[in-house]
């Protein structure tokens, strides 16, 4: 099965590659994004001298890696689960030798493969023009990718849940936005979670949004206690099994529910 859910990511990574100007295009834009944050928060750093308790150098740093991080974080199969719920691809779907939840595993594994990529080229064309802080040391490197890995399925399980809503309404575009406003608002995406009331870093800490973003970029910055991160990958790994249950529970009562469009 795992060599078919590869085989599955390989073929959507092809269809994004298909066209070179998809990856220079997607990358252009993180780089735009990049500039407009940076250009932001040195006016806000020079008019206060403050940019939410972070130097300038790792403020640029943190929105370097933000973008870079945020396609790796956001996208995902959310967009092939409406398509396929509106055609009804999603009958041949059900009836695959594959199960559902592996073949779009398989396909989140080629969107991820193409988001790397974009994501390292962004980092790099940044990491020239302008002066991006470096990991403190080789283990907080190492934990800033086993961050972003185990974030992989959790996101993952939640778009599956999402997608599932498709199941019973036929379209979940109102969800992909919601879903993607709130990993934006509680990853750090935004803007650092120091910066919110003390209510809302409260909630933030509870769920696993802020390890999409904020955790790992602080743990490359080091300032995250080594302490605090063996907690940290425990909360992933709960929240994994979490959203694991409820995604499977809840997708084996909409199946029984889902009414299929031609196909």
């Amino acid at each position: 099965m795992l060599k078919t859910m590869l085989e599955l990511g390989k073929i959507h990574f092809k269809e994004y590659t298909t066209y070179k100007s998809n990856f220079y295009l997607f990358t252009l834009n993180r780089i735009v994004e990049v500039i407009v944050y940076i250009f932001v928060w040195q006016a806000i750093y020079n008019q206060t001298g403050n940019a939410g308790g972070f130097t300038i150098e790792q403020m640029v740093t943190y929105y370097i890696l933000v973008i870079s991080l945020a396609s790796i974080a956001t996208w995902g199969v959310n967009e092939d689960m409406a398509h396929s719920i509106r055609n009804g691809k999603i009958n041949k779907e059900l009836l695959s030798p594959i199960s559902y939840f592996k073949y779009y595993f398989g396909i989140y594994l080629g969107e991820i493969a193409f988001a790397i990529p974009v994501s390292l080229a962004t980092f790099i064309i940044c990491a020239i023009f302008w002066n991006v802080a470096m990991p403190v040391s080789i283990v907080n490197f190492i934990l800033f990718l086993l961050v972003i890995i185990l974030i992989l399925p959790i996101s993952f399980f939640i778009q599956m849940i999402i997608g599932t809503v498709g199941f019973y309404t036929n379209s979940i575009w109102g969800m992909q936005i919601l879903r993607k406003s709130v990993v934006s608002i509680f990853s750090g995406l935004i803007a650092p979670l120091t910066l919110f009331p003390q209510w809302f870093q409260t909630i933030a800490n509870i769920l696993p949004f802020k390890e999409f973003i904020y955790t790992p970029i602080n743990i490359y910055l080091g300032t995250i206690q080594t302490n605090e991160i063996g907690f940290i990958l425990a909360k992933l790994i709960v929240w994994i099994i979490i959203l694991y249950l409820i995604s499977k529970t809840f997708f084996n009562h909409a199946v029984k529910k889902i009414t299929i469009n031609g196909g």
